[in-house]
């Protein structure tokens, strides 16, 4: 299965789906409401219909509706899974541990470990379209590795450790945060995730 290059494309692509099939449901049932408010209007001398049932048209629209159906779970468990991949070839791994309230970015590869709390974030460093393989687990309770800008989210479990693939496709500065309630300074529970080349990451490192 074809690994995912930007989590932020594949979840774009998937809501671009999403959003079709609801602006045409939208438009299809408007334009059936007003043609029935139009066609059926009271009129006088007009007899209302006997006709009860419409079993052509009901039978059409369920096939619809299932293949509407069938396309988006289709679309959508193909881009989780997608999405979960992990390459067997990722050079780059993190260790990602959270606690109350702050996180620590551990490299394997070096040793660098980058510690904060809610008073002073830290931040993760990671190289611009290179996949990175994260290795995650929580000290206390359950938080979340969340990065808006990415579309990209993971629970942290204090008795399971998890594992999940990033690539950011485009330098930057990302605002990551947790996303799951985990106490008083939760909203203060931040860090700045630092995308760049492949050189400045690994002067980034030796520097540390």
């Amino acid at each position: 299965m074809p690994l995912a290059a930007d989590t932020r494309q594949q979840f774009s692509s998937l809501f671009s789906i999403y959003a079709w099939v609801t602006v045409t449901t939208a438009a299809i049932i408007f334009a059936v409401v007003l043609f029935a408010a139009w066609r059926y209007r009271r009129r006088p001398g007009r007899r209302p219909s006997e006709k009860h049932e419409a079993n052509a048209v009901e039978l059409v629209y369920a096939l619809v509706l299932v293949g509407v159906i069938a396309l988006l779970v289709t679309r959508t468990f193909t881009t989780e899974n997608r999405v979960d991949a992990i390459a067997s070839n990722v050079n780059e791994r993190v260790q990602v541990t959270a606690f109350k309230w702050g996180w620590r970015f551990t490299y394997p590869r070096t040793g660098v470990s980058v510690v904060g709390d809610n008073v002073r974030p830290p931040t993760l460093h990671l190289p611009v379209g290179k996949p990175v393989e994260f290795v995650q687990h929580s000290q206390d309770v359950v938080h979340s590795f969340w990065v808006p800008a990415l579309r990209f989210k993971r629970d942290v479990w204090p008795d399971a450790t998890t594992r999940f693939e990033l690539t950011v496709d485009r330098p930057g500065v990302y605002a990551g945060r947790c996303a799951e309630f985990c106490g008083l300074h939760h909203s203060d529970m931040n860090f700045t995730v630092i995308a760049e080349s492949k050189a400045r990451f690994e002067r980034w490192l030796a520097s540390q």
